[in-house]
């Protein structure tokens, strides 16, 4: 397996300088020292009310990180942030979760969707650091000029969504004093620094804390950094904008609803695609530009409703016109009602600046009704994320995982195992509970169960209590696969195996074949099957599997790495698939080996390792999962 997909070259900030150590103050000393402070006192009184944190700052510069560009708004260059000073204003803060009014500040960076990643980010330090968070300003301009936080977003929304959380919100700014500044690198474990010297002082600013705050950090503080998301949301001018938008996508409609697709084909994109595959620090990345041109194909495959229209969001910047043009007519093959932007804002297109129309766009993708984009885009890859939270379709053309998940690692990978009745009150039913409290507690994935059975049964009132998915899915096959199953049902049950012994048993373990049909699952790319005698031990995330990801399924091996191998566990390709279920299917049935598949195995797991030899023989899931 290749390493963990990474999205996050960082550059080394180079050696760390001395700290300064704060002068002893002598007894002989004291009346000057208390005449310097009635000064700075009555300095502070004059310039205004700036937060009280102001005269004991620690300011922290942190590596800078090389992004790829996302979102309507390309990413710009993060620098930009460390340059930007803040002017003075009124604060309003309120006391920490303990009494305390410890603060933390920090700068933003990146383009609209890179500066809500730092913005969740500091969310989670400073609840970590049990701070109050002064909300920064925004970058807007390309990251040329910075403007209030309330420019665009409903300050008092957010505000008391966070305080709801816990975490108190000082919605002013401060001013920029002289601070003590502490430069880290990549390699100093500034959360440590942030705890330990840190901890003392009564304000801590930091700057922009994209990819530094730990992602085991963002988990730990799941809930608020998701509500912080969903508090984003634009101001009353900005949400009339979306309104009026909204009205025009469903009156195209007699369903009164709209799908979006957040298409990379800009020329910049194209350059910055190229520059991040082709990182040679050993990562494979291979999924930047995928699929653009056949993007039509890409969404039929996902079951995206071509009844509604499709609004186009597109990357800013001049387009590369070929590769557009080959999208559109993948789209238009495929009988996509495309609705280009101008179409859909109308006269407000024209009079938003690009921060603006990121947030509308943004917006009105999370409102839709189906959303596809590409997940190496910051601004999609955070879409799927808060759709698939809130249990809404999101999907990506583009295939492979969502670099994001580097950072906030909050993605629920699907994971779909089967149940039938005929194992009440086996040890089994004691294994399924094992391994479906496992897999949300500890692996925090979304469980889909194909179950067969009543549904008065006790277990399937369990199963729907612990949140369960439940899918009732009655195989077209099963008559089929039952008579071939009976061939030398006999002989096999002794020499192969027991689930040849009984018709539901059979057909329980063939169950799996129609994984990629199933509606619940179309938006995924990939979806995690196992047995459930298995038991999940931390949280699963879909980079963990390494790059390039199976381009069918992934087996793993048992206790040593010979095919063939074993199904209990597998990493559906679901696009690939879906593509080739039909053809397996009609394959199974016209066999007359009574489902045993001599040199590969008996039953399903004989079946998928003969038909997709090609595609996963060499090529096991790592062990170390």
């Amino acid at each position: 397996m290749g390493k963990a997909y990474s999205m996050l070259p960082v550059a080394d900030s180079g050696p760390r300088p001395a700290r300064r150590r704060r002068a002893t103050s002598h007894p002989a000393g004291r009346p000057l020292l208390l005449l310097f402070a009635l000064g700075l006192v009555a300095l502070v009184m004059h310039l205004g009310p700036v937060y009280p944190a102001a005269m004991a700052q620690l300011h922290l510069r942190l590596p800078q990180l090389m992004q790829l560009g996302a979102g309507p708004d390309s990413e710009r260059s993060h620098t930009v942030a460390s340059r930007v000073m803040l002017e003075a204003s009124g604060s309003s803060i309120h006391l920490g979760v303990d009494g305390s009014t410890d603060t933390l500040s920090f700068d933003l960076c990146g383009g609209f969707a890179s500066q809500r990643v730092a913005l969740v980010s500091g969310v989670a330090l400073a609840a970590e650091l049990n701070r109050t968070l002064v909300l920064p300003h925004l970058l807007a301009g390309g990251g040329q000029r910075s403007v209030p936080f309330g420019q665009l977003y409903d300050v008092e929304a957010f505000t008391a969504a966070l305080l709801t959380r816990g975490l108190s919100v000082s919605s002013g700014q401060q001013a920029s004093p002289d601070t003590a500044a502490v430069r880290v690198d990549r390699r100093t474990d500034y959360m440590a620094l942030l705890a330990g010297a840190a901890a003392a002082q009564q304000h801590v600013r930091v700057d922009c804390p994209l990819s530094k705050v730990p992602p085991d950090l963002v988990a730990k503080h799941e809930g608020l950094v998701l509500a912080a998301l969903d508090a984003l949301q634009p101001v009353s001018r900005l949400r009339d904008v979306v309104a009026r938008a909204q009205q025009r996508l469903q009156g195209l409609s007699s369903a009164a609803a709209y799908n979006v697709l957040h298409l990379r084909a800009e020329r910049s994109w194209v350059q910055q695609c190229a520059k991040w595959e082709g990182t040679a620090d050993g990562v494979v990345r291979d999924n930047c530009m995928n699929n653009t041109a056949s993007v039509g194909d890409k969404l039929a495959l996902h079951k995206v409703d071509k009844q509604l229209p499709l609004l186009l969001l597109a990357g800013e910047g001049e387009a590369d016109a070929d590769l557009l043009q080959a999208a559109l007519d993948s789209l238009q093959s495929r009988d996509f009602r495309v609705v280009r932007w101008e179409e859909a804002l109308g006269e407000d297109a024209a009079a938003l600046a690009a921060d603006e129309a990121a947030l509308v766009g943004y917006s009105l993708a999370l409102a839709a009704h189906q959303f596809a984009g590409n997940s190496v885009s910051v601004f999609s890859a955070l879409l799927v994320l808060q759709r698939w939270q809130a249990d809404r379709f999101a999907t990506y053309y583009n295939g492979g995982n969502i670099p994001l998940e580097a950072l906030l690692p909050l993605y629920p990978m699907p994971w779909v195992f089967t149940y039938n009745d005929w194992s009440a009150g086996t040890e089994y039913e004691y294994m399924v509970k094992a391994a479906v409290t496992s897999a949300i507690e500890a692996a925090r994935m979304k469980p889909f169960c194909m179950y067969s059975g009543s549904e008065a049964a006790p277990m399937h009132k369990w199963l729907v209590k612990k949140g369960v998915r439940i899918i009732r899915h009655d195989p077209a096959w099963k008559e089929a696969l039952i008579k071939e199953g009976r061939r030398y049902r006999e002989k096999y049950s002794e020499l192969y195996s027991h689930l040849y012994r009984t018709d539901g048993a059979l057909v329980g373990a063939f169950q799996r074949i129609d994984i990629p049909i199933l509606p619940e699952l179309d938006q995924y790319n990939y979806v995690l099957f196992t047995d459930c005698d298995v038991f999940f031990r931390k949280r699963m995330r879909l980079l963990d599997w390494g790059s390039p990801l199976p381009a069918a399924i992934g087996m793993g091996f048992e206790q040593f790495d010979v095919f063939p191998y074993n199904d209990g566990v597998m990493l559906w390709n679901m696009p690939y698939m879906r593509r080739t279920n039909a053809a397996f299917v009609a394959w199974i049935l016209n066999q007359t080996n009574g489902l045993y598949f001599p040199g590969y195995g008996p039953v399903d797991q004989g079946a998928f390792n003969q038909y997709y030899e090609k595609e996963v023989r060499g090529k096991p899931i790592s062990k170390d999962l």
